[in-house]
C-alpha cells in the first residue's frame, strides 16, 4: 500500500506546485481588486492549504471546476506529508 500512498503524494505535491502558481498569477491579474487585496491575497499564500481553496470558492475568480478541485491538492499533499512524518502509513 505504500507505493499506492507515495504515488498519491507525489501527485498530490507536483499538482500543488501548479494550483500554488495558478493562484498567485491569478491574483496578480485581476485588475477587478485593488492594490491592497491583492497584496492580501498574495500573503494569503503563506496559508495555502487554507486560503487557495477559499480563493476558489469564495473569492470569486470564476474557476472552472477542474481548477477547484485541484484547489485542495496543496492540502492533500500536506496532510500525506504529516502522515509520512508520523508514520500513519507503513
Amino acid at each position: 500500500m505504500l507505493p499506492v500512498i507515495w504515488t498519491i503524494f507525489a501527485v498530490c505535491a507536483v499538482g500543488g506546485f501548479i494550483t500554488l502558481a495558478a493562484y498567485w498569477l491569478d491574483v496578480q491579474d485581476r485588475p477587478d481588486l485593488s492594490f491592497r487585496r491583492r497584496v492580501g491575497w498574495s500573503l494569503g499564500i503563506l496559508l495555502f492549504p487554507v486560503t487557495i481553496p477559499a480563493y476558489a470558492f469564495f473569492g470569486g475568480p470564476g474557476w472552472p471546476r477542474a481548477l477547484r478541485i485541484a484547489a485542495f491538492l496543496p492540502a492533500a499533499a500536506v496532510a500525506l506529508f504529516f502522515g509520512f512524518l508520523f508514520g500513519l502509513f507503513r
